[in-house]
């Protein structure tokens, strides 16, 4: 088991070295996207700003509380773009017969898949994430703890984790669909919306839905009530803890529906 393990890393840390490397004959774009990206995250969160100055809350949130959620809402989104960008053409994949390469090695199709192309240009996506997260730690004066270091770490691995699982299950429809219809603008607005506000500025269906159904609120809203001490928690356990349960939980399910989906996949044979 452990020289399987070892094994994998190996194999996953050649491919994103090898990604990198390619990454890097680019330099100026990468310093591009370094540049856009934080002015993109950085008007949304001064827009934020804008919205508390003038009504004094958003869905009974005020602003330092925000600051804190906005910038953990980043910071996932960036880890999620770095390691899972490669599923918003998984639809492309599956029409255009490109799995082929990935069955007639000895590996796991969906982990060749996952780390064939390691996004370096997705931790531009993080550095605006770090300034407004740390801004916020400040604002909520976020003393480091082992609980809190804990919590933190658990909300970011269980948010990357769900934003992951959904574009797995999104693309991985594509093996019935036979569709490369791109569904990445879509479930980005969603996370944006669900991830990025308070879930209760939304009707009591909608915070429903996200809750148990369609849990997207466990990216942050929940877990970032639990780190801060907020009143109201739905289920009688640390919020951050229960997060990390949705994401692995969900992650599982979707990678389960991508082997199923290998199963119907046709190549692109004449």
């Amino acid at each position: 088991m452990i020289k399987i393990i070892k094994y994998h890393v190996s194999v996953a840390a050649a491919l994103i070295r090898e990604s990198i490397l390619s990454r890097m004959e680019y330099p100026f774009m990468l310093i591009g996207h370094v540049l856009a990206n934080c002015i993109q995250w950085v008007v949304g969160f001064a827009t934020i700003k804008f919205v508390v100055d003038s009504f004094g809350s958003i869905g009974g949130w005020g602003y330092e509380s925000l600051a804190f959620l906005y910038g953990m809402s980043v910071l996932s989104h960036g880890l999620a773009v770095v390691l899972f960008i490669q599923t918003w053409y998984m639809a492309h994949c599956v029409v255009e017969g490109e799995y082929d390469m990935f069955l007639l090695r000895p590996m796991g199709v969906l982990f060749q898949f996952l780390f064939e192309d390691f996004n370096l240009i997705g931790i531009t996506d993080m550095i605006p994430g770090l300034m407004v997260f740390f801004y916020g730690c400040s604002k909520v004066h976020m003393t480091v703890s082992f609980t809190n270091v804990c919590m933190i770490l658990f909300t970011l691995i269980g948010g990357t984790l769900i934003r992951g699982a959904v574009w797995i299950f999104c693309g991985s429809l594509s093996f019935w669909t036979k569709s490369t219809a791109n569904f990445t603008d879509m479930v980005g607005a969603l996370f944006e919306r669900v991830s990025m506000y308070p879930l209760t500025i939304y009707p009591k269906w909608a915070q429903i839905l996200f809750t148990f159904f369609l849990p997207l609120a466990w990216i942050t809203f929940y877990p970032v009530k639990g780190i801060l001490g907020m009143e109201g928690s739905v289920i009688p356990a640390p919020m951050a803890a229960i997060s990390l349960a949705v994401g692995v939980v969900m992650f599982a399910l979707s990678c389960g529906l991508f082997r199923i989906g290998m199963y119907r996949y046709e190549s692109a044979g004449s």
